[in-house]
Protein backbone atom coordinates (compact mmCIF):
# COMPACT_ATOMS: atom_id res chain seq x y z
CA UNK A 1 0.00 0.00 0.00
CA UNK A 2 1.77 3.12 -0.95
CA UNK A 3 1.44 6.60 0.38
CA UNK A 4 -2.10 8.11 0.32
CA UNK A 5 -3.54 11.71 -0.49
CA UNK A 6 -5.37 11.76 2.71
CA UNK A 7 -2.15 11.11 4.94
CA UNK A 8 0.00 13.71 3.13
CA UNK A 9 -2.62 16.41 2.43
CA UNK A 10 -1.12 20.06 4.21
CA UNK A 11 -2.73 23.50 3.70
CA UNK A 12 -0.55 26.46 4.54
CA UNK A 13 -1.36 30.11 4.39
CA UNK A 14 1.40 32.18 1.82
CA UNK A 15 0.73 36.09 1.44
CA UNK A 16 -3.26 35.69 2.18
CA UNK A 17 -3.72 32.90 -0.06
CA UNK A 18 -4.55 29.43 1.20
CA UNK A 19 -2.88 26.54 -0.39
CA UNK A 20 -3.11 23.13 -0.37
CA UNK A 21 -0.02 20.70 -0.86
CA UNK A 22 0.85 16.98 -0.17
CA UNK A 23 4.24 16.22 1.35
CA UNK A 24 6.29 12.95 2.27
CA UNK A 25 9.66 11.95 2.75
CA UNK A 26 12.76 13.75 4.10
CA UNK A 27 15.95 14.74 2.45
CA UNK A 28 16.46 17.53 -0.04
CA UNK A 29 13.43 19.52 -0.58
CA UNK A 30 11.63 18.86 -4.66
CA UNK A 31 8.83 20.95 -4.94
CA UNK A 32 6.57 19.61 -8.10
CA UNK A 33 3.36 21.84 -8.99
CA UNK A 34 1.60 20.85 -12.36
CA UNK A 35 0.54 21.80 -15.37
CA UNK A 36 -2.18 24.96 -16.30
CA UNK A 37 -4.95 22.61 -17.98
CA UNK A 38 -8.70 22.31 -16.84
CA UNK A 39 -8.33 19.65 -13.93
CA UNK A 40 -4.92 19.95 -13.47
CA UNK A 41 -3.84 19.30 -10.05
CA UNK A 42 -0.44 18.23 -8.28
CA UNK A 43 -1.44 15.00 -6.60
CA UNK A 44 -3.08 13.55 -9.94
CA UNK A 45 -0.09 14.72 -11.70
CA UNK A 46 2.70 13.08 -9.42
CA UNK A 47 1.01 10.78 -7.25
CA UNK A 48 2.50 7.74 -9.37
CA UNK A 49 6.33 8.88 -8.38
CA UNK A 50 5.43 10.12 -4.91
CA UNK A 51 6.76 6.88 -3.29
CA UNK A 52 9.66 6.11 -5.31
CA UNK A 53 11.07 9.87 -5.16
CA UNK A 54 9.85 10.05 -1.00
CA UNK A 55 12.42 7.27 -0.46
CA UNK A 56 15.07 9.92 -0.93
CA UNK A 57 13.25 13.64 -1.10
CA UNK A 58 11.21 15.67 1.38
CA UNK A 59 8.21 15.42 -1.69
CA UNK A 60 5.89 18.13 -2.03
CA UNK A 61 3.25 18.56 -4.30
CA UNK A 62 2.02 21.73 -4.68
CA UNK A 63 -1.54 23.00 -5.74
CA UNK A 64 -1.06 26.76 -7.31
CA UNK A 65 -3.78 29.00 -7.37
CA UNK A 66 -7.13 28.24 -8.51
CA UNK A 67 -5.82 24.42 -8.97
CA UNK A 68 -6.80 21.23 -6.90
CA UNK A 69 -7.46 22.31 -3.45
CA UNK A 70 -5.72 25.70 -3.24
CA UNK A 71 -7.90 28.84 -3.15
CA UNK A 72 -9.99 30.26 -6.44
CA UNK A 73 -10.85 33.51 -7.82
CA UNK A 74 -7.13 34.66 -6.61
CA UNK A 75 -5.87 37.84 -8.83
CA UNK A 76 -2.38 37.89 -10.13
CA UNK A 77 -2.88 41.69 -11.48
CA UNK A 78 -0.51 42.46 -14.32
CA UNK A 79 2.64 40.63 -13.15
CA UNK A 80 3.85 38.01 -15.60
CA UNK A 81 2.75 34.83 -15.00
CA UNK A 82 6.37 32.73 -14.30
CA UNK A 83 7.51 36.00 -12.55
CA UNK A 84 4.43 35.75 -9.92
CA UNK A 85 4.19 31.97 -9.42
CA UNK A 86 8.29 32.11 -8.76
CA UNK A 87 8.30 34.92 -5.99
CA UNK A 88 4.85 32.42 -4.82
CA UNK A 89 6.85 29.69 -4.47
CA UNK A 90 9.79 31.62 -2.47
CA UNK A 91 7.38 32.26 -0.49
CA UNK A 92 5.42 28.97 0.13
CA UNK A 93 9.42 27.56 0.94
CA UNK A 94 9.76 31.00 3.50
CA UNK A 95 6.72 29.78 5.01
CA UNK A 96 8.13 26.07 5.44
CA UNK A 97 11.40 26.82 6.25
CA UNK A 98 12.39 25.43 3.14
CA UNK A 99 16.46 27.16 2.72
CA UNK A 100 16.48 25.60 -0.81
CA UNK A 101 14.59 23.38 -2.86
CA UNK A 102 14.54 21.95 -6.15
CA UNK A 103 12.12 22.68 -8.74
CA UNK A 104 10.56 20.37 -11.31
CA UNK A 105 7.09 22.37 -13.13
CA UNK A 106 4.75 20.83 -16.05
CA UNK A 107 4.13 22.46 -19.23
CA UNK A 108 2.38 26.05 -18.26
CA UNK A 109 3.80 26.16 -15.05
CA UNK A 110 7.61 25.19 -16.26
CA UNK A 111 8.58 28.74 -16.65
CA UNK A 112 8.03 29.84 -12.99
CA UNK A 113 10.74 27.06 -12.48
CA UNK A 114 13.40 28.35 -14.71
CA UNK A 115 12.52 31.96 -13.62
CA UNK A 116 12.59 30.78 -9.98
CA UNK A 117 16.09 29.67 -10.71
CA UNK A 118 17.56 32.99 -12.57
CA UNK A 119 15.78 35.21 -9.89
CA UNK A 120 16.70 33.40 -6.34
CA UNK A 121 19.95 31.03 -7.79
CA UNK A 122 20.77 30.67 -4.09
CA UNK A 123 17.38 29.01 -3.13
CA UNK A 124 17.29 26.62 -5.94
CA UNK A 125 18.88 22.96 -6.64
CA UNK A 126 18.19 21.56 -9.68
CA UNK A 127 15.21 22.20 -11.97
CA UNK A 128 13.07 19.51 -13.64
CA UNK A 129 10.95 20.57 -16.39
CA UNK A 130 8.65 18.39 -18.69
CA UNK A 131 6.71 19.52 -22.26
CA UNK A 132 7.21 23.17 -21.69
CA UNK A 133 7.64 25.89 -24.09
CA UNK A 134 9.89 29.33 -22.88
CA UNK A 135 9.05 31.62 -25.66
CA UNK A 136 5.94 33.36 -27.44
CA UNK A 137 2.91 31.64 -28.18
CA UNK A 138 1.95 30.62 -31.87
CA UNK A 139 -0.40 33.18 -33.33
CA UNK A 140 -1.92 29.79 -34.41
CA UNK A 141 -1.73 26.92 -31.87
CA UNK A 142 -1.64 23.28 -32.78
CA UNK A 143 -4.87 21.68 -32.27
CA UNK A 144 -3.70 19.96 -28.82
CA UNK A 145 -3.72 23.86 -27.46
CA UNK A 146 -7.06 24.74 -28.88
CA UNK A 147 -8.90 21.12 -27.44
CA UNK A 148 -8.01 23.34 -24.01
CA UNK A 149 -9.30 26.25 -25.49
CA UNK A 150 -12.75 24.34 -26.81
CA UNK A 151 -13.00 22.98 -23.06
CA UNK A 152 -13.09 26.10 -21.30
CA UNK A 153 -15.10 27.97 -23.76
CA UNK A 154 -17.80 25.16 -23.52
CA UNK A 155 -17.09 22.70 -20.99
CA UNK A 156 -18.04 18.81 -21.79
CA UNK A 157 -17.13 15.33 -20.87
CA UNK A 158 -16.30 15.13 -24.82
CA UNK A 159 -14.29 17.36 -25.05
CA UNK A 160 -12.41 16.75 -21.61
CA UNK A 161 -11.89 12.82 -24.17
CA UNK A 162 -10.50 14.94 -26.90
CA UNK A 163 -7.46 16.53 -24.87
CA UNK A 164 -6.77 13.23 -23.43
CA UNK A 165 -6.19 11.88 -27.17
CA UNK A 166 -4.04 14.83 -27.49
CA UNK A 167 -2.29 14.47 -24.26
CA UNK A 168 -1.49 10.71 -24.89
CA UNK A 169 -1.65 8.83 -28.14
CA UNK A 170 -2.12 5.46 -26.09
CA UNK A 171 -5.37 4.42 -24.85
CA UNK A 172 -3.78 2.58 -21.34
CA UNK A 173 -2.87 5.83 -20.45
CA UNK A 174 -6.38 7.10 -20.73
CA UNK A 175 -9.02 5.20 -18.94
CA UNK A 176 -12.52 6.36 -18.62
CA UNK A 177 -11.33 6.70 -14.69
CA UNK A 178 -8.67 9.49 -15.35
CA UNK A 179 -10.55 11.21 -18.08
CA UNK A 180 -13.79 11.17 -15.23
CA UNK A 181 -11.71 12.29 -12.62
CA UNK A 182 -9.82 14.83 -14.41
CA UNK A 183 -13.40 16.33 -15.84
CA UNK A 184 -14.62 16.30 -12.05
CA UNK A 185 -11.76 18.27 -11.19
CA UNK A 186 -12.23 20.75 -13.88
CA UNK A 187 -15.78 21.05 -13.22
CA UNK A 188 -15.49 22.46 -9.31
CA UNK A 189 -16.78 25.36 -8.52
CA UNK A 190 -15.05 28.74 -9.65
CA UNK A 191 -11.88 26.59 -11.13
CA UNK A 192 -12.55 27.72 -14.75
CA UNK A 193 -13.09 31.62 -13.58
CA UNK A 194 -9.73 30.88 -11.36
CA UNK A 195 -7.54 29.86 -14.82
CA UNK A 196 -8.50 33.14 -16.99
CA UNK A 197 -6.63 34.77 -14.09
CA UNK A 198 -3.39 32.54 -14.85
CA UNK A 199 -3.73 32.36 -18.73
CA UNK A 200 -0.46 30.20 -20.35
CA UNK A 201 0.05 33.59 -22.75
CA UNK A 202 0.86 35.62 -19.43
CA UNK A 203 4.33 33.83 -19.29
CA UNK A 204 6.90 35.86 -20.15
CA UNK A 205 9.35 35.17 -23.48
CA UNK A 206 12.42 33.72 -21.60
CA UNK A 207 14.14 33.08 -24.95
CA UNK A 208 16.60 36.08 -23.84
CA UNK A 209 17.27 35.44 -20.26
CA UNK A 210 17.89 31.24 -20.16
CA UNK A 211 21.06 31.94 -20.95
CA UNK A 212 21.56 33.49 -17.53
CA UNK A 213 20.44 30.57 -15.55
CA UNK A 214 23.22 28.56 -13.54
CA UNK A 215 20.72 25.93 -12.33
CA UNK A 216 20.94 22.21 -13.57
CA UNK A 217 18.25 21.63 -15.96
CA UNK A 218 16.70 17.91 -16.97
CA UNK A 219 13.90 18.38 -19.49
CA UNK A 220 11.44 15.29 -20.25
CA UNK A 221 9.29 14.46 -22.50
CA UNK A 222 7.71 11.70 -24.87
CA UNK A 223 8.23 11.65 -28.33
CA UNK A 224 4.48 12.04 -29.71
CA UNK A 225 3.09 14.60 -27.26
CA UNK A 226 -0.29 16.40 -29.08
CA UNK A 227 0.24 19.18 -26.65
CA UNK A 228 3.80 20.74 -26.73
CA UNK A 229 6.50 19.21 -29.96
CA UNK A 230 8.68 17.48 -29.08
CA UNK A 231 10.98 19.13 -30.85
CA UNK A 232 11.10 21.91 -28.03
CA UNK A 233 13.67 19.94 -26.52
CA UNK A 234 15.87 20.61 -28.90
CA UNK A 235 15.20 24.18 -28.09
CA UNK A 236 15.73 23.66 -24.49
CA UNK A 237 19.39 22.18 -25.34
CA UNK A 238 20.02 25.37 -27.62
CA UNK A 239 18.45 27.80 -25.31
CA UNK A 240 19.86 26.75 -21.54
CA UNK A 241 23.11 26.11 -20.61
CA UNK A 242 23.57 23.51 -18.15
CA UNK A 243 20.73 21.31 -19.61
CA UNK A 244 19.98 17.96 -20.88
CA UNK A 245 16.92 15.83 -21.59
CA UNK A 246 15.34 12.79 -22.01
CA UNK A 247 13.06 11.70 -24.69
CA UNK A 248 10.76 8.42 -24.11
CA UNK A 249 10.06 7.14 -27.40
CA UNK A 250 7.32 4.62 -28.39
CA UNK A 251 4.29 6.73 -28.53
CA UNK A 252 4.69 8.41 -25.29
CA UNK A 253 2.78 11.73 -24.55
CA UNK A 254 2.65 14.64 -22.39
CA UNK A 255 2.67 13.02 -18.79
CA UNK A 256 6.19 11.14 -18.90
CA UNK A 257 6.15 10.56 -15.04
CA UNK A 258 2.75 8.87 -15.22
CA UNK A 259 3.71 6.60 -18.25
CA UNK A 260 6.91 5.66 -17.30
CA UNK A 261 6.77 6.24 -13.27
CA UNK A 262 9.63 3.90 -12.26
CA UNK A 263 12.11 4.78 -14.81
CA UNK A 264 11.01 8.59 -14.75
CA UNK A 265 11.92 8.39 -10.87
CA UNK A 266 15.23 6.59 -11.27
CA UNK A 267 16.38 9.19 -13.80
CA UNK A 268 15.12 12.37 -11.62
CA UNK A 269 16.61 10.82 -8.71
CA UNK A 270 19.71 9.66 -10.29
CA UNK A 271 19.72 13.61 -11.83
CA UNK A 272 18.80 15.58 -8.91
CA UNK A 273 21.44 13.14 -6.55
CA UNK A 274 24.46 13.54 -8.60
Amino acid sequence: MGLTKEETDRFVTVNGIELHYNEAGSGPALICTHGGGPGANAWDNSKYVIDDLSKTFRVILLDLPGWGESQKLVKRGDVPLDVYVAKLLRDFMDELGIDKAHQYGSSQFAPACLRFGIEYPDRVGKIVVQSSEFGPLPADPGPGIKSLIAFAQGPSRDKMQTIFEYFTPRAEFRPASVVDNRFEKAMAPDHLASRREFPNAANSDLTDVLSKLRAEVLYVCGNDDGMIPVTTALDALKMIPRSRAVIWGDRSGHFVLTEHAAEYARIVTDFLTN
